[in-house]
């Protein structure tokens, strides 16, 4: 088979897991690993937890509410793609310290649009399959809201003078931030963290350096099979991986509990380890 050929396969195989969840309701990982007495669920997402914020909200782009944070005259912008529940405590801390800890070594300016335009997943309903097939049929449809983020990353070089673009994603957010890095991508690297709905072609059809950082809840063989062939890339020197064995997949973003001590501490250890990727491979 040619490369295009190739590359034309695996976009098929990409489409037919996709479209195998959007039909089952699967989404997020179930604690089978991190949590054997509840195997068939994901971890509980966390309450609201009173964090202030550092940041602001803005309409960005095509967007009418981006939360962003980091300095005003950073050259260098990281899009951040939430899990399916949205704006969280949780997953803005996660994006004020990424500013924090890049802001001597990289200047970063942060954008979470509100991809899901006000109408995340309803936390209540978390677990319902009935309802995250509409979602993924709907609000969360990736063939739809993939090409609005790849705009708005053009955007951001075009009209807010910014040079470098990079992209971070979290559990379904993780699964656009892949499908994103493929041929032709306006970004210049990127990373997830937690990661949903993951396949081995998502780590085959990456073009740019990237950072992997699963939890002990992702599949196995999965992860497995992307980060090898993050090694077999030409910027595998520039990539970054770490797994993140003793915590549940949401750790980082909505399902985090930060009241855990291990919890607290990966979630901690993941944002550096991230700031410093991104420091370091400044792409």
């Amino acid at each position: 088979m040619s490369k295009s050929e190739l590359r034309e396969e695996g976009l098929r195989r990409e489409r037919a897991v996709l479209t195998t969840f959007a039909d089952t309701g699967d989404c997020c990982p179930p604690q089978s690993t991190s949590n054997p007495s509840k195997p068939n669920v994901p971890h509980p997402v966390s309450d609201p937890t009173g964090y202030e914020y550092k940041g602001k909200f803005e309409s960005v782009g095509e967007y009418e509410k981006v939360y962003v944070t980091g300095p005003d005259d950073a050259k260098h912008a990281l899009v951040v793609i939430y899990d399916i529940f949205g704006f969280w405590d949780t997953t803005i801390r996660g994006s004020d310290l990424l500013a924090s800890h890049l802001l001597l070594t990289s200047p970063t300016k942060i954008y979470m649009p509100d991809v899901f335009k006000g109408k995340p997943f309803p936390k209540d309903q978390d677990g319902n399959k009935e309802e995250l097939k509409k979602f993924f049929a709907g609000t969360a449809k990736l063939d739809d809201r993939l090409p609005e983020v790849l705009n708005f990353a053009k955007s951001l070089k075009k009209d807010h003078g910014i040079n470098r673009v990079s992209i971070l994603g979290y559990c379904w957010g993780g699964k656009l931030a892949l499908l994103s890095l493929t041929s032709g991508t306006p970004f210049c690297c990127g990373a997830v963290i937690h990661p949903a709905m993951i396949a081995p072609e998502d780590g085959e059809n990456l073009t740019v350096p990237f950072g992997f950082y699963p939890s002990m809840d992702e599949p196995k063989d999965v992860v497995e099979k992307i980060e090898e062939a993050i090694k077999s890339k030409p910027f595998a020197s520039k990539s970054d991986y770490h797994l993140y064995d003793t915590v549940h997949h949401g750790w980082a973003a909505a399902r985090a509990d930060l009241k855990n001590p291990e919890n607290l501490k990966q979630y901690e250890d993941v944002y550096q380890r991230t700031a410093d990727y991104f420091a370091k491979v400044k792409c």
